[in-house]
């Protein structure tokens, strides 16, 4: 798909795609998709738009109409409508959901109430996506710590080393009964809140197997990656934040310390990437974000006493 277009070409190429003008078109965050917020110029509804690319991320899309049908009543968005986009878009497809308003919010942004009221809202959500009945994979995280452990050679790869060897393949590994479908892109930017509640969650193409602790620690995690190097008072306060999930929602120890180990190893594993070995800088850059996985774990560990 065409990345480049200007969102004036792009805005008369979606009118004519939809078949009515547009009063304006912002382009959203999206790393496999067009996403834009569209208001349209007659009445001033929004909505949100997704451009679908024509390739193997087809099936992520089906998945976002399916699981949009599920979510329905449970603040997801709701699809409007689908069709072809036209040639100009090279076989893309276009859907269009309603929009809900509101605001990003970072953990320690919630009040101890709001968080309660969030998760309850997740719970409610997390419900209704099991209705799907799909299989989907889950993260092979095993593996890829083993694949990790490989590329440790050099000055870096010892600090690297250490780091993983500090999770057991067992806090690893999943159980499959455990198993359920999450939303799998949970971040602090893919809901929104108003008056204190979830007004709507977005951006449903990334549904995948895994434990419903997953989400929750992508955005934890997420929330405290985001903030600069200094901001240590915010995380600790997102830690407490963090400690209040632990301690509302119903799961055990084992899946609270697979989510965090999984987190930490996916960001080891992208972060070494394709490269044979992994440098210094980037290990330092590892290190420095595993204070706040211990972190978490030792949280973990408190409210589970063994």
């Amino acid at each position: 798909m065409k990345q480049e277009f200007e969102t004036g070409e792009l805005k008369c190429e979606l009118e004519r795609a939809l078949g009515f003008r547009l009063r304006s078109l912002e382009r959203l965050d999206g790393a496999r998709a067009l996403n834009f917020k569209a208001v349209r110029d007659c009445d001033g509804f929004a909505f949100a738009v997704k451009c679908a690319p024509p390739n193997e991320r087809q099936g992520l899309f089906r998945h976002l109409l399916e699981h949009l049908e599920v979510t329905e009543g449970t603040r997801a968005v709701r699809r409007v409508f689908e069709r072809e986009c036209p040639p100009d878009f090279r076989g893309c497809r276009l859907v269009c959901t309603t929009w809900c308003d509101g605001a990003r919010k970072f953990p320690d942004e919630l009040t101890p109430e709001q968080m309660a009221a969030f998760l309850d809202d997740y719970r409610t959500f997390s419900a209704a996506m099991q209705r799907a009945r799909l299989w989907l994979p889950h993260n092979p995280s095993v593996k890829w710590r083993r694949e990790a452990l490989a590329k440790c050679r050099g000055v870096g790869g010892l600090v690297l080393r250490r780091l993983l060897e500090e999770i057991p393949e067992g806090e690893l590994a999943y159980r499959p009964e455990l198993l359920r479908i999450v939303h799998g892109d949970f971040h602090h930017g893919n809901f929104l809140f108003a008056d204190g509640r979830v007004a709507g969650y977005m951006d449903l193409e990334e549904f995948c197997q895994g434990y419903p602790t997953d989400d929750m620690m992508r955005y934890f995690c997420c929330a405290a990656e985001h903030l600069r190097w200094y901001e240590w008072g915010r995380r600790r306060r997102v830690l407490r934040q963090f400690a209040r999930a632990v301690a509302l929602l119903p799961h055990s120890r084992h899946e609270w310390l697979v989510a965090v180990n999984v987190r930490f190893v996916n960001r080891v594993f992208m972060r070494t990437g394709s490269r044979a070995r992994v440098g210094v800088a980037s290990a330092l850059h590892l290190a420095f974000r595993a204070r706040f996985y211990r972190a978490m774990r030792r949280t973990v560990r408190l409210a589970f006493p063994v």
